[in-house]
C-alpha cells in the first residue's frame, strides 16, 4: 500500500494493539468490555485522527481467533482512516485474511519512509517468532528500501522489556533478526505490541517501543502474571523527513469499569 501524502510532510501514525475483542459489544475479559474500552480510546484520538495517516494495529485484535470479533474490529475503525495491520499470538491469522476487508498490507510507503508489518505469531504458541519465509522477505525489502527510512511492526518485541514472565514470550530467534539488521542502517525504530505496557528500549542498536493495550494492562517489572490499574492507551508516532522520530504514549480514563486484578491469566 502507498499513501499518496504531500512532499516534505511529517508523517503521522497512530498505534492501537491488543484489544482483545469477543463475538459481541458485551464481551469482557479481566473484568473490561474489550469493544467499549476500544471504543473510548478512539473516542478519545479526537483531532488526532484528523491529522493522522496511517493507524498501525499491531495484533491480537482477537481474543480468541472470532470471526465476529474481526467484524467487530472493522466497525471499530474510524471512517477514512487507512489502517494496517497484524496478528498476534490470540489471532487466526488465516481467518484474518478471510474476514477483513482490509487486507494484510506486508508494506506501506509512506513518502521518504516506509512501514513494514512482520507476522511473529505462530499458531498454537503463546511466544513469538520469524520464520525463515518471514526473515527472508524482510532482507528482500530491507534491500528494496534501503533509500529510504524504515519503521518495523510487529506483535511479540525482540527486546527485554524487564518483566520474566513476558520476557520468556519475546522473538524467539531475535538473534537472528538482529544479525539481519545489522547489514542495514536505515530501519529507525520497531514497534511491537503484546506486553500491555509503555516501554522505551534499544536492543541491537534500534530503539524499541512497546505500546498500552486498548483494554488492561500487565504491571511492569513483574516475575509472574499480574495486571495493573493503568487504563487503556495508544501511541502516537511522528516520522520527520530527516529520519528523527517523535513518539509518546496516552492513556485514556477508564469510564465505570475496573480491572480485575485476580482473574487466572488471559
Amino acid at each position: 500500500m502507498s499513501l499518496q501524502l504531500p512532499d516534505n510532510q511529517e508523517i503521522k501514525l497512530i498505534q492501537l494493539s491488543d484489544c482483545h475483542l469477543g463475538s459481541d459489544e458485551h464481551f469482557s475479559l479481566a473484568g473490561i468490555n474489550t469493544a467499549e474500552s476500544l471504543g473510548q480510546v478512539i473516542s478519545s484520538l479526537d483531532k488526532k485522527l484528523s491529522d493522522c495517516d496511517l493507524l498501525a494495529v499491531t495484533g491480537d485484535i482477537a481474543a480468541d481467533g472470532d470471526r465476529a470479533a474481526y467484524e467487530l474490529f472493522e466497525r471499530s475503525m474510524p471512517a477514512g482512516l487507512p489502517f494496517a495491520w497484524l496478528p498476534g499470538n490470540h489471532d487466526d491469522f488465516t481467518l484474518m485474511q478471510q474476514t477483513l476487508r482490509q487486507p494484510f498490507q506486508r508494506v506501506v510507503e509512506l513518502n521518504d519512509w516506509v512501514a513494514i508489518f512482520l507476522v511473529s505469531a505462530v499458531a498454537g504458541q503463546v511466544g513469538g517468532q520469524l520464520t525463515d519465509v518471514e526473515l527472508v522477505g524482510l532482507a528482500q525489502l530491507l534491500e528494496k528500501y534501503r533509500n529510504r527510512h524504515m519503521v518495523l511492526f510487529v506483535h511479540h518485541p525482540p527486546a527485554e522489556i524487564d518483566c520474566q514472565w513476558l520476557d520468556k514470550q519475546r522473538i524467539a530467534n531475535h538473534q537472528a533478526l538482529a544479525e539481519l539488521l545489522a547489514g542495514f542502517d536505515h530501519v529507525r525504530a520497531i514497534f511491537s505490541g503484546h506486553v500491555h505496557q509503555s516501554c522505551a528500549t534499544h536492543w541491537a542498536g534500534i530503539p524499541i517501543y512497546s505500546v498500552p493495550s486498548t483494554c488492561f494492562q500487565f504491571a511492569a517489572g513483574s516475575e509472574e502474571f499480574d495486571l495493573c490499574e493503568q487504563p487503556p492507551g495508544y501511541r502516537w508516532i511522528h516520522l520527520h523527513t530527516d529520519g528523527s522520530i517523535d513518539t509518546d504514549v496516552e492513556f485514556v480514563r477508564r469510564d465505570l469499569q475496573q480491572v480485575d486484578r485476580h482473574c487466572i491469566g488471559y
